[in-house]
């Protein structure tokens, strides 16, 4: 069911998925007090996981408050349930969080704490993603070098987990295709936009299309490189196609990235491709035309 959720959240958007994820976590808090003692920590990682999903929810809705209070909820009962591969992405989600605020060294803090539990948990996939969200701190903080370094060793990380060995439902999002999204973004920072298109060209190849947060995400990272590129007809093309394809998703955060890189484009406002954007803008996301606050186009996942 969590898994379920978790997919529902990416298709169909944060508002739509929020009341069932608090549903179920309401129950299996009755279960890790009913529980008998060899289920015990069963129990309390499931509600771990149910409350870091919570937390997911409430960041793509824009409310980074209350994300980061059940983000810390559900470090606690991670570790009371001795989950360590749990403890790892909760670390890095709230890396995610804080750096998507604007804090890089406090998304490097978590990364970096991330990356000590991640070795506990004998989990590749935890090594990769730890060191993924390390990249996306250190490129926001203009750290290159650093952000070099942990690209390569969340490469080498990623190449070490094998398809057919089992892996938990979390990382059900997190493969080679979110690393070439990384690399792609870490070029854009570095204004690279061919090296960014290349990289975002391998992303979208590898991404499955049924996970729309993830995939329209990359098209935006694809779109902006386009700017860097001076191709504005391509730009408005794709950020028209994203606004078309997340209609019923009501991802506050999409919408933020959106707003974001159609202000990008307001040296070129005048031409045809922008004044047709607006135009397909004011149809699909109407919402989107009043801009929003904390738009960080540093980190963009």
């Amino acid at each position: 069911m969590i898994t379920n959720l978790r997919q529902q959240g990416d298709v169909l958007g944060p508002q739509l998925t929020l009341h069932s994820v608090i549903g179920h976590r309401q129950i299996v808090r009755r279960l890790t007090q009913a529980a008998p003692g060899e289920f015990q920590q069963r129990a309390v990682s499931v509600y771990a996981e149910l409350t870091q999903l919570l937390g997911w929810m409430c960041f793509n809705m824009g409310d980074y408050r209350t994300a980061q209070h059940y983000y810390d909820d559900a470090r606690s009962p991670a570790h009371e349930a001795q989950n360590v591969e749990l403890v790892t992405y909760i670390l890095c989600t709230m890396s995610h969080l804080a750096t998507w605020q604007g804090k890089p060294r406090v998304g490097i803090d978590h990364a970096v704490a991330a990356a000590v539990w991640a070795d506990q948990a004998a989990s590749p996939l935890a090594r990769a993603y730890a060191a993924d969200v390390a990249v996306r701190a250190y490129v926001a903080d203009n750290q290159p070098a650093k952000c070099r370094q942990a690209l390569d060793r969340e490469y080498a990380a990623l190449q070490a987990a094998r398809a057919d060995e089992p892996r938990a439902d979390w990382w059900y999002f997190y493969d080679e295709s979110f690393y070439w999204g990384t690399e792609g973004e870490c070029a854009l920072k570095l204004r690279r936009p061919d090296a960014a298109i290349t990289a975002l060209d391998k992303s979208l190849t590898l991404v499955n299309p049924a996970n729309l947060h993830n995939y329209t995400f990359q098209l935006l990272l694809r779109a902006e490189a386009r700017i860097q590129q001076t191709e504005i007809a391509e730009a408005s093309r794709i950020i028209a196609d994203v606004a078309r394809l997340t209609t019923a998703n009501a991802s506050q955060r999409i919408a933020q990235r959106i707003t974001s890189i159609r202000d990008s484009l307001t040296p070129w406002e005048r031409t045809k491709p922008v004044r047709e954007l607006d135009q397909q803008l004011a149809a699909y996301r109407p919402r989107v035309a009043s801009g929003s606050s904390n738009t960080k186009s540093t980190y963009s996942r």
